[in-house]
């Protein structure tokens, strides 16, 4: 890998550009920053980063739902905060 991938500054560029050429579905800049994020470690700080800056939900409902103890709690009803 380039030494210029290993820069956090660099990649949260090369990744914000990618996320603005996709379009304006939000379930494929979703799904291409989850991969990006799963690729090596150097990319999943910085694809992480641009996929938690916009939250699906009020507040801070989808964070608390990765937290196994509350998820039931937050998703009563079965249903989950929709990947798109």
């Amino acid at each position: 890998m380039h030494q210029a991938l290993l820069v956090s500054e660099v990649l949260s560029e090369i990744f914000a550009h990618v996320v603005e050429n996709l379009g304006p579905r939000s379930a494929s800049k979703k799904a291409s920053l989850r991969a990006l994020a799963i690729t090596c470690k150097a990319f999943h700080e910085p694809a992480m980063d641009l996929l938690w800056a916009n939250l699906n939900g009020p507040g801070l409902t989808p964070l608390l739902g990765c937290v196994p103890r509350l998820h039931q709690l937050i998703y009563s009803d079965g249903s989950k905060v929709s990947p798109d």
